[in-house]
């Protein structure tokens, strides 16, 4: 009976249920602390040098989490936006400081093969801890604007923005490739996963702090109180990485011109082009999807800034809910058969924000549906692309080349987005409110999410040109899925 059972492949599946439900168990009895990231983490047999990289990347998740509370308060997301709109700047402008974030990631094509010969540690703990000293420099904006006036203010800001932009992505150049080095291949996805949650916990707080602050005051001090406690936090996060291991300056350091030619050879590299492709697509898209929700959540459906900061928090949760399991199957099934069932969902956003009346009952609870929605996809999509990335596009031993190109490409696609969701809302066709297509409006707005839609869909069908980096297609696995469910 047992030899018939076996034969059969019954068995085998009911011991890996077994293994299942007692590896859930111990999951639900270790939670809380590092004990749970180590019950995850045991599901795949490391080496001895993988285990000692495998034990420090607690470290990094509490660093990671610390830098989200720094992001949140200072530069990116809905405060900064709202921020910057306090300050009367227009729509156009705040696309070009928004860019401005972005394009500095040009930097990396000249100096990844310096990061590596200095350390790529050394200079990520460097660049990232004076950044943060330079965003605090922000407090000092309403005194330069009682003594030389709002345009000096402006000059001051501007001055501001490049330089955290410049040295971010110095910093970034450096961390790509070290992240490779330190980050076991066998855990990969699990490793985006439980940084996905440990750091959407310190957000969600992070923006339930930054809600009840922006919510209860007014004028530019609730913004600066934000910045200089989101830049104490972010420096202690950077002190925290100093326990991750590698990143060692490199004994043989490459001369820029073989470095050019390195980068030369990974061009033509037909699959890391098509990978390029769909981060193009991608990033564009949701960067023009989300650079100005908060505005027009405020102008067009009326929610306040509080309630706009807060709406960001159930992004968190989504993402926080989802993954954990997207980490979990990326790391069974490969990085495609997650990466693109998620990034097909994506196209299915812009058309809920196209559709969504402007004048609305209870606005704010359909705007968090789309918000969670948006969490559950957009974790899909990193962890599917990230894991791509390393574990498929880009060659361990290439690795500086590759990621040069993949951050300074990064930068260019992320930049030409706000700007160019910038120029959509500030043309002249775009501020005739009262333009419309049948029942639908047709003014700035809806043509932004109309050209976040078609850039979601090219960036689609690109990331499906790329080669799956394990022995599942999505197609394969669809069908055992399918196939699955009809024998039960």
């Amino acid at each position: 009976m047992g030899e018939a059972a076996a034969s059969d492949g019954r068995e085998p599946r009911r011991a890996r249920w077994q293994d299942m439900r007692t590896g859930g168990r111990r999951v639900v009895v270790l939670l809380g602390g590092w004990g749970i990231v180590d019950a995850f983490m045991d599901a795949a047999p490391l080496s001895p040098a993988e285990q000692d990289k495998r034990n420090a990347l607690p470290w990094c998740y509490a660093s990671g989490a610390l830098n989200n509370i720094f992001g949140l308060w200072t530069f990116a997301g809905s405060v900064f936006v709202l921020f910057l709109s306090e300050l009367q700047l227009p729509k156009g402008q705040i696309g070009a400081l928004l860019s401005l974030f972005q394009f500095c990631g040009l930097l990396a094509l000249g100096f990844a093969p310096v990061a590596a010969r200095w350390g790529r540690k050394r200079v990520f703990l460097a660049c990232y801890g004076v950044r943060k000293l330079v965003m605090a420099a922000l407090l000092l904006l309403p005194w330069i604007v009682a003594r030389s006036g709002h345009g000096t203010a402006l000059v001051f800001l501007t001055g501001i923005i490049i330089v955290f932009a410049i040295l971010r992505a110095l910093a970034e150049t450096a961390y790509y490739p070290w992240q490779q080095e330190f980050v076991p291949n066998a855990v990969r996805g699990r490793f985006t996963a439980w940084s996905t949650v440990f750091g959407l916990v310190a957000s969600g707080g992070a923006l339930a702090i930054a809600g009840y602050v922006i919510g209860s005051g007014t004028g530019l001090d609730r913004y600066l109180l934000l910045i200089g406690a989101g830049s104490t936090i972010g420096f202690l996060g950077v002190v925290l990485m100093a326990k991750i291991p590698g990143g060692a300056p490199r004994q043989d350091p490459v001369k820029f011109g073989r470095h050019l030619a390195k980068m030369i050879e990974a061009l033509r590299d037909r699959n890391f082009r098509s990978y390029l492709g769909g981060l193009a697509g991608l990033t564009i898209g949701t960067s023009m999807l989300i650079s100005f929700l908060p505005l027009y959540l405020r102008e067009q459906l009326g929610l306040a800034s509080g309630t706009v900061v807060r709406l960001d928090i159930v992004v968190m949760v989504g993402s926080a809910f989802s993954s954990l399991a997207w980490g979990w199957l990326a790391d069974r099934l490969g990085s495609r058969p997650v990466l693109m069932p998620s990034a097909a969902c994506m196209l299915l956003l812009p058309l809920a924000w196209l559709l969504l009346p402007r004048h609305l009952a209870h606005a704010a609870v359909w705007c968090a549906g789309v918000y969670f929605a948006y969490g559950l996809i957009s974790s899909g999509v990193a962890i599917g692309a990230g894991r791509l990335l390393f574990n498929g596009v880009v060659p361990a031993e290439a690795s500086t080349a590759y990621t040069a190109i993949y951050y300074a490409w990064l930068g260019v696609t992320g930049g030409i987005a706000p700007l160019l969701a910038g120029g959509i809302l500030s043309a002249r066709v775009s501020r005739d409110a009262g333009a419309c297509i049948g029942p639908f409006p047709a003014d700035g707005y809806a043509l932004l999410f109309a050209t976040a839609l078609l850039c979601l869909v090219a960036g689609w069908w690109l990331y499906g040109r790329v080669r799956p980096d394990g022995v599942h297609t999505t197609r394969s696995v669809a069908r055992n899925f399918v196939n699955w469910v009809a024998q039960r």
